[in-house]
């Protein structure tokens, strides 16, 4: 039967509609599994603007809302409670890039306020501000105050702005061919990685941390400026690692005429090198074939980790009744007494073990004229046991003994007197003998053997298997 041209066009747009909807939902699926970066690659349409970034020069800016993303769909309308990307069409908010992490602050107006935790740069020039409406109700259209954290935004320009000083100093100090490749800016908080053959020496870290500091003492000018990227390149500026340029470059100058410091650089920068606080390296080490790391701190963080060794000196001057100034004398000082009180414990020890071994040789038993001794013993340790056999072969050589200390695992010395070793008694076969019988092996040379064990309920059917041992072996 023929189909209707009504039909066919019910059809042919119902087929659409579910493509379209499927389609959707994959979208929705996919920037769902990538959380808030999912809408990065997404341009949001282009009747929505690319933001105008005006954050080098100001921290509060009005702006007008374009576009709110919340439950994975673009929304007219959000209320209290809810977590939503907000795209403005300007913004003092950095957004994360080039290892610069984003600003954070507050979109308000009235008593809406909307507490931004990052801020994204989409394909298309948006920049998504995620955060959480914390109260009243947000609208496309509405006109809002952006105000970034000056706090946060201080401390992340002064970590910044010394890893350029860093990056300076890791040139003179270690060589030219040190290139950045990659790096991470967070408040007060900086890791470098940088391209090096070889660890950084004690004498070259020191070195590079106090040219840093000297740099920031000389309180030289920090001045940005956009050049025409040939020019930029003819001034001699240097490249940062993952930035991508255009015809226009943002240049970071310090000192004068960038005697300093001349880099490419599109992130936010002091205005003077001595606002970066002190600069602390806590750490370098290799992270790649040909790669190192340096991570440091500033400012605050600096003076927090300098408050907390220092905390940690006086804790243990006070530890050791000096103080810190005197602190590597009395810790020298304790090392030598604790070295001569454990050669007294060991000397203690040894006539202890002498003491026991003389005792156990009146217990022996004869046995074709061989002295056999068998016995448990417990609170010592290896050592002490090889004492004690060694002052038992010393003593007597005639004898044969098998000596089992006890403790989470068992521990097994045999030792045979030159006599007993000339008529075959040998202390390996007596271990290679024993051992077994408490689940454990062991062996050594004819006068003296070690083994182990771990069935402590067989213990007295190992040491009563060395008298019939030497028997057989008598004849």
């Amino acid at each position: 039967m023929p189909i209707s041209q009504e039909s066919a066009r019910y059809r042919k747009t119902h087929c659409a509609s579910r493509h379209c909807e499927s389609a959707a939902i994959r979208a929705r699926e996919a920037r769902k599994a990538l959380g808030d970066l999912g809408w990065a690659g997404v341009d949001l349409g282009k009747e929505i603007p690319a933001t105008e970034f005006v954050g080098y020069d100001r921290e509060v800016s009005e702006a007008q809302v374009l576009a709110i993303v919340a439950d994975e769909e673009l929304r007219d309308e959000i209320a209290a409670g809810t977590d939503a990307i907000v795209v403005l069409d300007k913004t003092p908010f950095y957004a994360e890039m080039g290892g610069q992490v984003a600003d954070h602050g507050v979109i308000a107006c009235g008593d809406m306020r909307f507490e931004v935790r990052d801020v994204q740069k989409n394909k298309g020039g948006k920049y998504l501000h995620t955060g959480t409406l914390v109260s009243g109700a947000l609208k496309v259209g509405d006109t809002v105050t952006a105000e970034i954290d000056t706090a946060r935004r201080d401390a992340i320009r002064r970590a910044h702005s010394a890893t350029h000083l860093l990056d300076a100093a890791l040139k003179k100090v270690l060589g030219e061919h040190v290139h950045q490749a990659g790096s991470l800016v967070e408040p007060d908080r900086l890791r470098f990685d940088f391209s090096h053959f070889e660890p950084v020496t004690p004498e070259q870290r020191r070195e590079i941390e106090a040219l840093v500091n000297a740099n920031i003492l000389g309180g030289y000018d920090i001045v940005t400026e956009e050049l025409p990227i040939e020019e930029a390149k003819r001034k001699g500026a240097v490249a940062m690692f993952g930035e991508k340029y255009g015809d226009v470059v943002r240049v970071v100058e310090m000192g004068k005429d960038g005697c300093v410091s001349m880099e490419f650089c599109g992130g936010t920068h002091l205005d003077n090198t001595a606002k970066a606080g002190t600069f602390r390296i806590t750490s370098e080490g290799s992270v790649a074939s040909g790669v190192r790391r340096i991570e440091a701190t500033t400012g605050v963080a600096s003076c927090e980790c300098a408050d907390q060794e220092h905390e940690s000196l006086r804790a243990a001057a006070a530890l050791l009744k000096t103080t810190p100034c005197e602190l590597c004398d009395r810790i020298a000082q304790t090392l030598d007494e604790l070295k001569e009180a454990r050669r007294c414990i060991e000397q203690y020890k040894a006539k202890e073990s002498a003491g026991s071994a003389l005792d156990l040789l009146k217990s022996a038993v004869d046995v074709g004229g061989l002295h056999v001794v068998t016995t448990t013993v417990t609170g010592g340790d290896a050592n002490s046991l090889r004492q004690m056999g060694d002052v038992l072969r010393d003593k007597d050589a005639a004898v044969v003994a098998l000596i089992a200390l006890a403790g989470e695992k068992l521990t097994l010395l045999a030792v045979c007197g030159k006599d007993a070793v000339a008529r075959g008694v040998k202390a390996g076969d007596i271990i290679r003998t024993v051992a077994p019988i408490v689940g454990g092996k062991g062996g050594g040379k004819p006068d003296s053997a070690m083994g182990g064990g771990s069935n402590a309920a067989k213990l007295g059917d190992a040491l009563a298997a060395v008298k019939p041992f030497v028997e057989s072996k008598l004849g």
